[in-house]
């Protein structure tokens, strides 16, 4: 049988030995006033103050008796008056054990007088905790039956445990199992059940269920296995560390008339279960509300809670459809602040600071965003409120589908049924901090390549038009004229690690001044002024600004990294990420674990420089790998568009083609 902290262990601080050592001398000073005086052996009894409920083993009485009979009995008793005026033993019930037993082997006779020391009933019962601690290790059952009784007299757990030698913690778990089923202590007493599964009945504070419990498993099972007892008290309950119970908060909970069961067992502090029928109809109460509310405040037609998000797969697309998310259209003030902050955010430290400055700018995106839906959208749509990964998840714009009917409904379930699976995609390793960074690098490069090919910059931007002009399939605008281009360079360049110093910008910028130099006077008041514009500089206009409107950062939504619209442009105009930019420690090897700068070489092909890398700290791998990926065309996968596909020269083939020019 195994019990956290049974025997008393060393305490840890000073002001536990200082309590301890303040008993000590109490209980001396006590025991040193006390008068010796002699009691027949027949007037002595055992106490009922004393805290030793479990028999002594026939083997230690009999060595006990044995050594008195030899050497006579070497250390006094210690007693308290008895109501019947017998004398209780407090402390020897071991030695007392012994004269008995010496007493009907006719050794020594009933009157045997036998010395002792009188105290009061408290220092008694202290004296008698004590005494049994030191001398063998006190049963869980009769450190329970102890801490109950201390406690019955006022003491608080910390003074229990101060006085005792035992923590604060280890004294509040034992009088915990003081609230057991009598049936259950007394088994426990008996080795019948193990301290590990009163722990876990304890969980249950109602003795009746305790018991029902305990039978109802060694019904089911054949065994009572604790995590079977834990399992089946907690059945209908949840963590008091889910986000659920989070959400809700303890305080609303228990308003609710909710009950905490804590887990004073847990090696946790602040363990314990609460009902999850009841905190999942708290939740409920609690997104129903906010649903309506943004129902109300944004105009949208109607609104639901949900205990989870809608899919774009599965049943849910039968009955909802969701609609495309509009793009942000910041005004000059917002576009200013989010400059602020991504400059802000892009000088900071921690990843801590990073991701609250993240936060805000998340929240005047999604503003901005939410702002962009039409009233006509809104009259039609709803909002769908749920709970999901530990935050409150708002899909707006969400279109509900009328019921199919019947012999659609059957012709359906006829149907085969594909089920798909989420694939790790390499890209899933990479963190959301170093994904968007890239992925701005990424995009400031297919700018500058796309507005060098001004033809095609030209045709993708018609194309654009053209989809919005003949595609009746799309959503109408409020207004007859509508298209606009929308450029993030401020923030891309911020995010990127290059920064203002990457190929990619600089070749931007100084196409941009040209650009604007050759601008009429007063141009942006008068678009008659671009009349005067001849053909090959409205070309290069057009180029620059289609370019412009490229943005292809990626983030990560509920675990999902988003797609990159980047590929498509990238095949479309032969696109190399090696043409604008070169993986160095500064500008990304650094922010890789180790191991990923290792994969990174074998990925490249440099699978000896990628041992070498396994060996070295991450600062001096990172500038290792600089210089051992210089010489390649190397591109992280996940920056590539799927159809790319580079052959990978290993360490021998470059080895090889070396010695084959050596040879020419």
């Amino acid at each position: 049988m195994s019990v956290t902290e049974s025997k008393a262990k060393t305490p840890a601080k000073t002001s536990k030995k200082a309590a301890q050592a303040a008993a000590a001398e109490t209980l001396k000073a006590a025991l040193e006033a006390a008068t010796l005086e002699y009691v027949p052996l027949s007037g002595l009894v055992k106490s009922p103050l004393n805290v030793r409920v479990i028999p002594y083993p026939e083997a230690s009485v009999r060595s006990m008796a044995t050594s008195i009979k030899a050497v006579g009995l070497l250390q006094n008793l210690v007693v308290h008056t008895l109501p019947d005026g017998k004398s209780g033993v407090a402390a020897g019930g071991r030695r007392r054990e012994g004269l008995n037993l010496l007493a009907s082997e006719k050794e020594i006779d009933s009157e045997y007088l036998v010395p002792v020391k009188r105290v009061s009933d408290e220092v008694a019962r202290l004296v008698s905790f004590i005494e049994n601690d030191e001398h063998l290790a006190m049963h869980p059952a009769e450190q329970i039956y102890a801490f109950r009784d201390l406690s019955a007299q006022g003491m608080t757990p910390e003074q229990i445990g101060a006085q005792l030698g035992y923590g604060g913690r280890h004294v509040k778990r034992m009088l915990k199992l003081a609230g057991l089923a009598p049936e259950l202590l007394a088994q426990l007493a008996k080795d019948e059940v193990t301290i590990e599964q009163c722990q876990a009945l304890a969980l249950e504070n109602d003795p009746t269920r305790q018991l029902q419990v305990y039978e109802n498993v060694k019904s089911a099972y054949g065994h009572t296995a604790p995590y079977l007892l834990k399992s089946a008290v907690t059945d209908r309950e949840i963590s008091l560390t889910s986000p659920d119970f989070e959400s809700v908060g303890r305080e609303t909970y228990e308003a609710a008339g909710g009950i905490v069961r804590e887990d004073l067992f847990s090696a946790e502090e602040g363990e314990g279960t609460a009902d999850k029928v009841l905190i999942e109809r708290l939740i409920q109460t609690k997104l129903t509300s906010l649903a309506v509310e943004i129902q109300q405040s944004e105009g949208w037609a109607w609104s639901q809670a949900r205990s989870a998000p809608l899919r774009a797969w599965g049943d849910d697309t039968k009955h909802f459809q969701l609609s495309s998310v509009p793009e942000a259209n910041f005004t000059t003030d917002e576009q200013q602040r989010l400059d602020e902050l991504y400059a802000t955010q892009a000088a900071t430290e921690t990843h801590d600071d990073e991701y609250a400055i993240q936060a805000l700018i998340d929240e005047m995106e999604s503003a901005a965003i939410n702002r962009e839906w039409t009233p006509d959208q809104k009259a039609e749509c709803g909002v769908v409120v749920s709970f999901w990964g530990a935050e409150v998840n708002i899909q707006r714009g969400v279109r509900q589908i009328a019921p199919e009917r019947e012999e659609d409904e059957q012709a359906d379930r006829k149907k085969n049924t594909v089920i798909t699976k989420k694939i790790e995609e390499p890209v899933d390793s990479i963190s959301e901090p170093l994904l968007k960074k890239m992925s701005s690098e990424r995009t400031l490069a297919v700018q500058a390549a796309l507005m060098l090919q001004p033809q095609k910059a030209v045709a993708m931007m018609v194309w654009r038009l053209c989809s919005c002009v003949f595609d009746y399939g799309g959503m109408s605008a409020s207004h007859p004229f509508d298209m606009k281009v929308t450029e993030h360079h401020t923030s891309l360049v911020s995010e990127s690690p290059a920064g203002k110093t990457g190929k990619a910008w600089q070749t931007l910028m100084q196409e941009k001044a040209r650009l604007q130099a050759l601008l009429p006077e007063g141009w942006s008041k008068d678009f008659t002024t671009f009349f005067t514009l001849d053909g090959e500089t409205l070309m290069s206009l057009m180029a620059f600004c289609t370019a412009s409107s490229v943005y292809g950062v990626q983030t990560r939504t509920m675990g999902h990294t988003t797609r990159s619209y980047l590929d498509g442009v990238e095949t479309a105009i032969g696109f190399d990420m090696r043409d604008w930019w070169t993986p160095t420690a500064d500008n990304f090897l650094s922010m890789l674990s180790k191991q990923q700068i290792v994969n990174a070489l074998n990925e490249a092909g440099r699978t000896g420089a990628a041992a070498d890398a396994g060996k070295m700290k991450k600062k001096d791998a990172a500038e290792h790998a600089e210089h051992a990926l210089a010489e390649t065309r190397w591109v992280p996968e996940w920056m590539l568009p799927p159809a790319t596909v580079k052959p990978v020269i290993t360490d021998d083939a470059a080895d090889a083609d070396d010695h084959t020019a050596h040879a020419a």
